[in-house]
Order: C-alpha cells, then sequence, then structure tokens
C-alpha cells in the first residue's frame, strides 16, 4: 500500500511539474528590464500608487513567472526525494514489486 501511494506521490509531482512548465512556455523568458528589476520582490499593493497599470501589469506577470520557475525547481526536488522513498520499498518488496504495486487497488487495500 505504502509502495503504490508513493507511486501515485511521483505521479501527482510530474502533473505539476508538467503543468507549470506549460505555463512558462506561454511567458516571457526576458530578463526583468532595469528600470523595473528593483521592484522584483515587491508586493504588488506595495507598489507606488503613481506607477503606470502597464509596469504594475508587467511586474505581476513577472514575479509570476518567477515563483513558478521556483515551483519547478520545487516539484522536481520533492518527486526526486518520493522517486528514492518508492525505490527503496521496491526494494524491500522484492523482484515482483512493480507487479504487485501495479495489483493493488486502493478501494480494496488488496
Amino acid at each position: 500500500m505504502n509502495a503504490y501511494h508513493r507511486e501515485m506521490e511521483v505521479y501527482q509531482y510530474q502533473i505539476n511539474i508538467d503543468n507549470y512548465t506549460t505555463m512558462m512556455a506561454a511567458m516571457s523568458s526576458d530578463a526583468w528590464p532595469e528600470t523595473l528589476s528593483a521592484w522584483a520582490s515587491t508586493e504588488i499593493a506595495n507598489l507606488p500608487a503613481t506607477m503606470s497599470d502597464e509596469d504594475v501589469e508587467l511586474i505581476s506577470d513577472l514575479q509570476y513567472r518567477d515563483r513558478i520557475r521556483s515551483l519547478i525547481r520545487t516539484e522536481k526536488a520533492e518527486q526526486n526525494k518520493a522517486r528514492r522513498v518508492l525505490e527503496a520499498l521496491k526494494q524491500q518488496i522484492g523482484a515482483d514489486a512493480d507487479v504487485r504495486i501495479a495489483a493493488y487497488t486502493p478501494t480494496t487495500g488488496a
């Protein structure tokens, strides 16, 4: 049961990685403009009221892109940890681990 759930955990991380990667592909990969780079870690609510709507929107988009980039890294790191645990569980189960995991059904526990 534990190996099955760990396998699902690895799978869920991959879904997140794939989704975030797709989102990143639709976003600009340009560097922060020098004129706005000082605002990279400033919350949108704390930006100057005199700042143009276009600059606020660009800052928001770039912050979101940077956040997604960070999430991809985090998901990959966590997925690697889950894979290590899964491999350790499979070694403990033995040579037929993949067959036994595939045969497990979470609704019945068999």
